[in-house]
């Protein structure tokens, strides 16, 4: 028998936290799942754990591969899944006891092809845990509404792209080629599925633990080469926009992408170690002209304020671009 969701644990140098992500899943209060634990080459003890699981529980299926970064995890399991959702739970993250039968209930009763839920930031010093709402206060999106129109899903493009407490109808995210062995590949995958998705929802409850200052995971990664990663991740994306636009108006999307690069701007001023005269800084230039031969539908769906529209005007604009992207850089450099 065919389980009705799978859950996707990607391992890599986690032996001192895997234990506990384990134990959130086989506590679920929905059973239906089977754990799919996809050892990427690590070379700690995380598989030895895992394999103890795994004698003890048969829905515990350890995988081992070769190393090829979280995308190429995320890659093989989606392609090989056969349940028709599947969720991702870091292997240094938990799930609430009753996180996937909420929200698979619910996604199966409303026929969605994601689901997504808020989490609680954990703090490792004091244990502490903080409620975040993955809505932005600028978007107003009802919850537990089924969410249908371009429009509509145009809002969730916003919402934060971790993979915490989504839940994703496998169908929709078949076959999607992820860079490899780089960082920040759940952007692609979010990204992709509101490409493809015709009915989402966002469920107003923290259903996932993210331990969110542990050393070595991506947000206290500040190494200058995590721009070649976003970069990369972003031109993999916009690939499958320009896919899907051949069938259905993703615009929208398009000034998703432009977000996206202004995040990376802000990034590139946080960990730059020779600001502007390194070949990150081309990259981002070099990320702005590719953007700018779509400004028209960027401009088309734009309703931010007079200042955010004359510095996309100054970021697509090939005489002035690099002139403008070092006036934003340098704002946020100063923070």
């Amino acid at each position: 028998m065919i389980a009705e969701v799978t859950v996707i644990v990607p391992i890599y140098n986690v032996e001192k936290y895997i234990s506990k992500c384990l134990d959130s899943l086989l506590s679920q209060t929905f059973r239906d799942i089977e754990i799919w634990a996809v050892d990427d080459g690590s070379p700690d003890n995380s598989k030895e754990i895992v394999k103890e699981y795994a004698k003890k529980d048969k829905r515990v299926k350890l995988i081992v591969k070769e190393n090829g970064g979280y995308g190429s995890v995320l890659e093989y399991s989606i392609n090989s899944v056969q349940t028709p959702y599947f969720i991702i739970c870091d292997p240094d993250d938990w799930l609430k006891s009753d996180a996937i039968e909420k929200l698979y209930s619910f996604a199966n009763q409303k026929d969605l092809d994601l689901v997504v839920g808020d989490k609680y930031n954990v703090y490792m010093e004091n244990n502490a845990k903080e409620y975040i709402c993955v809505v932005p206060s600028f978007i107003k999106i009802e919850p537990k509404k089924v969410y249908k129109s371009i429009e509509d899903i145009e809002k969730f493009s916003f919402l934060q792209v971790s993979p915490h407490a989504k839940l994703y109808k496998t169908n929709i995210v078949k076959n999607v080629v992820f860079p490899k062995h780089v960082s920040y590949t759940d952007f692609l995958l979010y990204v992709v599925a509101l490409s493809r998705a015709k009915n989402i929802a966002y469920y107003n409850e923290a259903l996932a633990y993210y331990l969110t200052n542990r050393p070595g995971n991506t947000r206290t990664d500040r190494r200058p080469s995590i721009i070649d990663d976003y970069t990369k991740v972003w031109y993999a994306t916009l690939s499958y926009i320009l896919e899907a636009q051949k069938t259905r108006n993703v615009d929208y999307l398009l000034e998703r992408m432009y977000v996206q690069l202004r995040f990376i701007m802000k990034e590139y001023a946080a960990s730059s170690k020779d600001l502007f005269h390194d070949k990150y800084f081309e990259e981002l230039c070099a990320v702005a002209q590719c953007l700018s031969k779509y400004k028209k539908d960027i401009y088309r769906t734009y309703s931010g304020p007079i200042k955010g529209k004359i510095l996309m005007h100054g970021i697509f604009n090939n005489l002035t671009s690099k002139c403008f992207i070092k006036l934003f850089v340098k704002k946020e450099y100063r923070k």
